[in-house]
């Protein structure tokens, strides 16, 4: 690598001729063997090409068109702030939340469709009331009690435990196979020996 102060005045012009000839610096400096700061240093007073076009493309514009069309968009965990600030560049109205390592995009007016999306999403077994509570304040949205309770009977399966099941009739069930409903058939036949 050649150093600033050590070039001659054939290769200064072939840098400067190079970025006049609308080639970027950094391509000058691969292209030359150079530093990129020599290469900034000798045109330091010509404008620098834009690289690559300026807006949205690629993975980011696959990331806008799932949030134009569903209101929310869940994106892998690779480049998520990259692109939520590409994304608020253009559309100020979009929303960003990260709740348990997992990031969500949505609309503005969107709120209560990502929260429920991302509690559906969430790979969570066992969620609380309390942790409930906190996904939607972060959100801003209120859920009601019937859909807390659809989304706990979704996470935990339809029976709610074992206690339900129990004859109204105070007696225990013989087929049962819990650990705590056998000790209390082997409590309660104790008695009947007696």
């Amino acid at each position: 690598m050649t150093r600033k102060k050590h070039l001659s005045k054939k290769i200064i012009e072939q840098i400067r001729n190079g970025v006049l000839s609308n080639k970027s610096k950094y391509q000058i400096a691969k292209e030359l063997n150079m530093h990129r700061s020599t290469v900034y240093y000798w045109t330091r007073d010509l404008p620098s090409k834009q690289c690559g076009w300026p807006g949205i493309r690629g993975k980011t514009l696959a990331l806008l068109k799932e949030i134009v069309s569903k209101g929310y968009a869940v994106p892998p965990c690779s480049y998520v702030q990259q692109r939520y600030m590409v994304l608020r560049k253009y559309f100020p109205t979009i929303c960003r939340v990260t709740i348990y390592g997992r990031p969500i995009f949505f609309l503005e007016g969107k709120e209560d469709v990502a929260a429920r999306v991302f509690l559906e999403k969430v790979n969570k077994k066992i969620i609380s009331y309390q942790e409930l509570k906190q996904v939607t304040k972060v959100f801003g949205v209120n859920l009601n009690k019937q859909e807390k309770e659809a989304f706990f009977l979704r996470k935990r399966g339809k029976s709610r435990g074992k206690n339900q099941r129990v004859q109204k009739d105070d007696s225990l069930l013989l087929d049962e196979d819990s650990f705590s409903f056998f000790y209390i058939r082997r409590y309660c036949m104790s008695f009947d020996l007696e």
